[in-house]
């Protein structure tokens, strides 16, 4: 089962790596020693059987038969089958010994005690055989006549050897190991200890909920790094979410008041109306038709007031669910023409091209902009003035419209105030209800544009509004 924390995991996959290498290291070693350790022996039994057949000449009878001197015949001195101990050439050392094998079975032995039953072997290989409880490495060679030599030396001093190999191989590779797990668990802790960071922050923002705290950046790998910006835009995601959300809230908690506050107004008055209408057998005939009148214009009232309400909260409800490509010159030549039918005495110039600049929107929400702030400038501009409509493009990409009017306008301090809901400016005249530029703003916020408020050339009010423009194609 592997580690839950990932420095455990990353240790254990260092040690697997390291040891699997180390492993593999070691068995090569072994093999490779053992391999030329036994390679050497061979020469060296090679050399040996070289040295034994060059000195040796013709095999010597016992020292016991002197008159015999060289040659092939051998006295009652030695026995056949039984090995004689002959000094000078055939003595190796202790570990090793020589042996001349006549054809006639006798033989003569040198250096180590031939253990008993040693197996004469096939000449000219080198075999590995076992007698008296060890190994020896051996090699026979065709002498005259049927002769053979054989040397053979003992295996222990390499096998020990190799012994003494393997054991210091597999401490190495223990305490390689060791090293390894204590180094990278060392390693992966300080390489952690920024995300280590991300987690204490993630921890610190899940308690918290303050969605201003940011992950450091900078400070650790790459990835690490990566990770952190990608949190904090997110976070950054989050914090505007829950901002708009809380504005949102609050908007709608204002909007619920202001509603409320001025629908009181022309509802009292109505109800008023009516109950003198009611009473209208005290009352004359004019007294009678004034209050219908009243009525007529409190619900006019009512209705125009429900309406700017309902385009406020379509302004304010995000970016809509289908839009098209709309040419704002063309919209603004139609809310033109309108605006003559509803404000015979105004005087009205588009300066627009011919065609564009086009934005990607709802054709009617825009226009309802649109009618909004000429209706405003119509409202409360000069009366019988002149309002001028400009519609263009701007070189940073945005589509720009511009209502002036030569009313009377806006104070510089009470501009920004003016596009709240239900605000007029000190100097008002004329029936609204404070909605139009609120209204306005919010229809341009829909589609990520801003809305400013300025001093007119023709001396009055300057209504700037821009929108981002369609992408090409």
């Amino acid at each position: 089962m592997s580690p839950k924390s990932l420095t455990g995991r990353v240790t254990l996959a260092a040690v697997a790596a390291v040891g699997g290498a180390l492993l593999v290291a070691g068995l090569a070693v072994v093999i490779f020693s053992a391999r030329s350790d036994q390679a050497q022996l061979d020469r060296d039994l090679t050399r040996l059987s070289r040295q034994v057949d060059r000195r040796a000449g013709p095999v010597f009878s016992p020292p016991d038969q002197p008159g015999n001197g060289p040659g092939r015949e051998h006295g009652d001195g030695v026995r056949p089958g039984r090995e004689q101990r002959q000094d000078g050439p055939l003595e190796p050392g202790a570990d090793r010994f020589t042996r001349v094998v006549l054809a006639n079975g006798q033989s003569f032995s040198g250096g180590a005690s031939v253990p008993a039953n040693f197996p004469l072997t096939e000449a000219g290989e080198f075999v590995t055989v076992t007698a008296d409880g060890g190994d020896w490495r051996t090699l026979v060679t065709d002498l005259r006549d049927g002769d053979r030599l054989q040397v053979a030396a003992r295996l222990g001093g390499i096998q020990d050897s190799a012994r003494r190999l393997r054991i210091v191989v597999i401490a190495a590779l223990l305490g390689a190991l060791l090293a390894t797990a204590l180094l990278t668990r060392s390693l992966a802790k300080l390489a952690l200890g920024p995300l280590r960071r991300l987690a204490t922050t993630a921890d610190q923002v899940a308690a918290t909920a303050d969605l201003s705290v940011r992950v450091p950046e900078g400070d650790g790998p790459e990835e690490i790094d990566e990770l952190a910006a990608d949190i904090n835009a997110m976070l950054s995601r989050l914090q505007r979410s829950a901002s708009e959300r809380e504005a949102a809230l609050a908007s709608a908690r204002r909007f619920a008041a202001d509603a409320g506050h001025e629908l009181r107004n022309p509802l009292t008055s109505l109800r008023a109306n009516l109950s003198l209408i009611e009473r209208s057998g005290n009352l004359g005939d004019e007294d009678v038709q004034a209050a219908v009148t009243a009525c007529a214009g409190d619900s006019a009232r009512l209705v125009a007031l429900v309406d700017q309400l309902q385009q406020l909260a379509r302004g304010e409800a995000g970016p809509p669910a289908t839009s098209e490509q709309v040419d704002l010159s063309e919209l603004a030549d139609t809310a033109v023409v309108a605006l003559a039918s509803r404000f015979p005495g105004v005087t009205t110039e588009l300066h627009a091209p011919q065609s564009g600049p086009v934005v990607r929107a709802e054709a009617e929400s825009l226009r309802m902009m649109l009618d909004n702030l000429l209706d405003n400038a119509a409202l409360h501009g000069r009366p019988g003035g002149r309002i001028e409509v400009r519609i263009s493009a701007d070189p940073r990409g945005e589509a720009i419209i511009e209502v002036d009017d030569d009313g009377p306008g806006i104070p510089e301090n009470e501009r920004a105030h003016v596009l709240e809901r239900f605000v007029r400016g000190e100097g008002a005249r004329g029936a609204g209800t404070g909605l139009g530029l609120a209204i306005a703003a919010a229809q341009a916020a829909r589609y990520g544009g801003t809305m400013a408020l300025g001093e007119s050339p023709l001396g009055g009010l300057q209504v700037r509004v821009a929108i981002p423009l369609a992408a090409a194609g």
